[in-house]
């Protein structure tokens, strides 16, 4: 942005770009709409607001709400199976202009090249994606991931203005266990005066203090309005969250008051594209926080002001001079429909649609399914005892618990599924290095009745998930995603029923979003007429085999007891 240009522009010696008449401006500073107001644009920034000054270019507002562009404080752009040109084509209508993501997913694939990836397919777009460097690469080291990524590999990152800081620091216990590795990233990013992000569910007390100790000062993971309150007491900026497998921004909303608004800030974490495309973005986040009893001023200071400053992100947040011309236009602070979005004081993005062409922006990466030959044996579950660990999971959340049942055994002798029971049998298959670990187990909560669903897509190492009622069908499926270089595919028997390949990683799409919209409803419809209990299965599915979550969890060498974070075995006797 050109200085000499913005002081030449507020000073009214030089004609602005661009006046915005007739707008309710959201002052974020005072916490009042200023009615009738002209807001000045010139070089991209704002210059002035009601400052009488000249523009070549006048754009009437119509008495609407003019405001910040919204920024989603963490979201990992992975989940969305989009690459980050589309997820830009589907957020900045609905007034994103900003996000801060944790490029974590394809880390764990891709290593150094994943993190290369996301800054170069990012660059240029109508939203600013700025990046947190992987904390976690590998996440634990109860399961395996494509790569490993240590603070002597993040020295270049620190140089990098989009690189905003540490992403979140998952691994708490190794945090509180002083993990030598662990901490080196820590004060890394600590002494470089960068954010450093939390992930902290359920951490209390003297834990907590310690973790923030340590100089992590937000989280994303409170699920209870005492949760968060204690987080903000001690120092915190808590995000609250509404994604699409984890929706806790509504339970969260009571702990949101006039005195403590700027602690909190707004993220998706991970949001499939149907959701964003259907339900919206940050403007969805703030209309249920109004519709809470939030003030809209102070909902929309958590989409903006907040994250940039926790952020240092000092020329955006506001509409103010020296601010960014990152703005949108709502109808009303109720729906917060977006009318037109601006992105450095260009027009990107009108009614819903975008404004402006984004061109595709294909950047090579490599395979990423790298799995040893699978034989059908490879699945069988040999009897070793009376009663296993099934991992229960329920639609809407990542916490799962443990069942002991008595699995049901096939004359062959080895177990099987039970439809009757809800009991699937569900494998994790190392695929970054051709190891041949697979980890076994039974998953209770699907409400699968036949035939098997695998996903590529398997939170945090993103090793390959299948579950199943069937031998045939789990080994279809374990086969048909390392042949489409992996992705989500639903099967019975020997016949692929639906598929939707992700090439980029095995965890993106290189098509338009609305291909990739058409193949998940093509699940969604499959999955309804086959009867599943749980209507999101693949999305369940994908987080049964993250070990920093509560309570049993299963990776490709096994189940893990997170609250005693140890490696337990599938037979209890």
């Amino acid at each position: 942005m050109n200085g000499a240009r913005h002081i030449e522009a507020a000073a009214g010696d030089a004609d602005c770009d661009l006046n915005i008449v007739n707008a309710r401006v959201a002052d974020l500073y005072r916490g009042v709409l200023v009615e009738g107001a002209t807001v000045s644009i010139a070089g991209g920034a704002v210059v002035g607001v009601n400052d009488g000054l000249r523009a070549r270019e006048e754009f009437d507002a119509g008495g609407r709400v003019l405001a910040p562009g919204f920024t989603d404080a963490h979201v990992h752009i992975e989940s969305s199976l989009l690459s980050p040109a589309e997820y830009a084509r589907l957020v900045c209508p609905r007034g994103t202009t900003s996000v801060v993501a944790d490029p974590h997913e394809i880390a764990n694939v891709l290593g150094y090249d994943g993190m290369s990836y996301m800054l170069r397919a990012s660059e240029g777009l109508p939203v600013d994606v700025f990046l947190v460097a992987p904390s976690c690469v590998p996440a634990t080291d109860f399961d395996t991931a494509g790569a490993a990524i240590y603070a002597a590999d993040m020295h270049p990152w620190l140089r990098d203005p989009r690189v905003l800081g540490l992403g979140e620091v998952m691994n708490f216990p190794g945090v509180l266990a002083r993990d030598r590795i662990l901490l080196d990233k820590v004060a890394l990013f600590r002494e470089a005066g960068k954010a450093i992000d939390g992930h902290a569910p359920g951490l209390s007390g003297k834990d907590l203090s310690a973790y923030i100790a340590a100089g992590i000062l937000s989280d994303h993971e409170s699920t209870t309005a005492e949760e968060a309150l204690e987080k903000v007491s001690k120092g915190m900026r808590v995000m609250l969250r509404e994604g699409s497998a984890a929706r806790d921004l509504e339970n969260l909303t009571a702990a949101v008051t006039a005195r403590n608004a700027r602690r909190f800030m707004l993220c998706s974490d991970d949001r499939h594209p149907d959701d964003l495309l259907r339900e919206g973005h940050v403007d969805r986040m703030l209309r249920l926080l109004v519709a809470k009893g939030v003030d809209p001023l102070d909902a929309l200071a958590m989409a903006s002001l907040v994250p940039a400053e926790h952020y240092g992100l000092r020329d955006r947040g506001a509409v103010a001079p020296g601010k960014r011309a990152d703005l949108v236009l709502l109808e009303d602070l109720s729906s917060f429909k977006v009318a037109t979005v601006w992105k450095d004081g260009k027009l990107v993005a009108r009614d819903g649609r975008m404004a402006v062409a984004i061109e595709p922006r294909p950047v090579a990466v490599r395979d990423s399914v790298n799995i040893k030959w699978l034989k059908a044996e490879d699945f069988r579950i040999p009897k070793e005892g009376r009663r296993v660990r099934a991992i229960t999971c329920a639609e809407g959340s990542l916490v799962t618990g443990e069942l002991v049942v008595e699995p049901p055994v096939g004359p062959d002798g080895y177990c099987a599924s039970d439809a009757g029971r809800d009991l699937a049998r569900v494998y994790v298959i190392e695929r970054h290095r051709g190891s041949g670990n697979i980890g076994s187990g039974y998953l209770h909560g699907l409400g699968m009745k036949r035939g098997a669903i695998g996903s590529t897509v398997s939170h945090d190492s993103h090793n390959m998930i299948v579950a199943g009622m069937d031998d045939e069908s789990i080994f279809k499926a374990a086969k048909r995603l390392n042949k489409i270089g992996g992705g989500f595919v639903a099967t019975l028997g020997d016949e692929v029923l639906a598929e939707l390949p992700l090439p980029i990683g095995g965890l993106m799409s290189d098509r338009p979003a609305e291909d990739v919209v058409a193949a998940l409803d093509r699940f969604s419809a499959l999955f309804a007429a086959e009867g599943f209990a749980n209507s999101e299965p693949l999305m369940t599915l994908a987080f049964m085999a993250l070990p920093v979550i509560p309570k049993l969890k299963i990776t490709d060498r096994g189940l893990v007891d997170v609250e005693r974070f140890e490696r337990v075995g599938l037979w209890v006797d």
